[in-house]
């Protein structure tokens, strides 16, 4: 699971693809100034973005879902059986 702090922005602003292991999540935070209104001091950073993030393992690229709510999205990512430890039972001989 990734979880990204995303405050202030749109589902449609936001950007997540997988290729070759790495997760990318972009997107662009425009300014929310009103026509006339100056802003004596700012704390939210504006403009474009892009994280990339090499995942530990393989993933199931077509099970991987993405939720945001409240300012948070959650990508949950999967393993694929081949990635995922197994246990082997011993026998006797």
């Amino acid at each position: 699971v990734a979880i990204v702090e995303l405050p202030g922005m749109r589902k449609e602003d936001i950007e997540i693809s997988l290729h070759d292991g790495t997760l990318t999540i972009s997107g662009e935070r425009k300014s929310e100034s009103v026509e006339g209104e100056k802003a004596e001091r700012t704390e939210r950073v504006t403009g474009k973005f892009r994280r990339s993030i090499t995942l530990p393992a393989r993933v199931e690229s077509d099970k991987v879902n993405a939720t945001y709510k409240d300012g948070i999205l959650m990508v949950t990512l999967p393993k694929a059986e081949d990635a995922k430890p197994k246990q082997i039972q011993v026998s006797l001989k």
